[in-house]
């Protein structure tokens, strides 16, 4: 064989392997949320990611109960597709403002600031929509 069919070879079984990383993360990351999702159904999930071109990028998934207090963080950061996420117990029981005032602190590592900062802006936002659509229905049977 020439020296480019070995490269070749080489580059294919590079790219299988990238492969099954990548499905073996999405499997991860589907398993940690829908075991979040099960344990606090009555809260609101936020997900961020902070993708790095050099560097650890983050993902996280933050859950909030209806009262605004952060029941549960998970963090994957990493290079690789090895990456796995860890529980980080240290933000659980704050509340969403001090979480968010937490991870503006000097020296708090800025691909996580941004990716719980994305996480909360969504919970956020989720429980505005959810405040709106008890509302609404309200609204609608008032006397006009």
């Amino acid at each position: 064989m020439a020296w480019w069919q070995y490269g070749l070879m080489a580059l294919g079984i590079a790219w299988a392997i990238q492969a099954w990383g990548v499905w073996r993360q999405t499997q991860h990351y589907q398993s940690v949320f829908s075991d979040l999702r099960r344990k606090w159904s009555d809260g609101t999930i936020g997900v961020g990611a902070a993708p790095a071109k050099f560097g650890k990028g983050a993902i996280v998934i933050v859950v909030a109960d209806p009262q605004g207090v952060v029941r549960a963080v998970r963090v994957m950061q990493g290079r690789s597709v090895f990456a796995k996420f860890i529980d980080r117990s240290e933000f659980a029981g704050l509340t969403q403002a001090q979480l968010a005032a937490a991870i503006t602190a000097p020296g708090f590592d800025r691909p996580l600031a941004a990716a719980i900062g994305q996480a909360l802006s969504q919970i956020d936002k989720v429980s505005r929509r959810k405040a709106d659509v008890a509302v609404t229905p309200q609204a609608a049977l008032a006397p006009a």
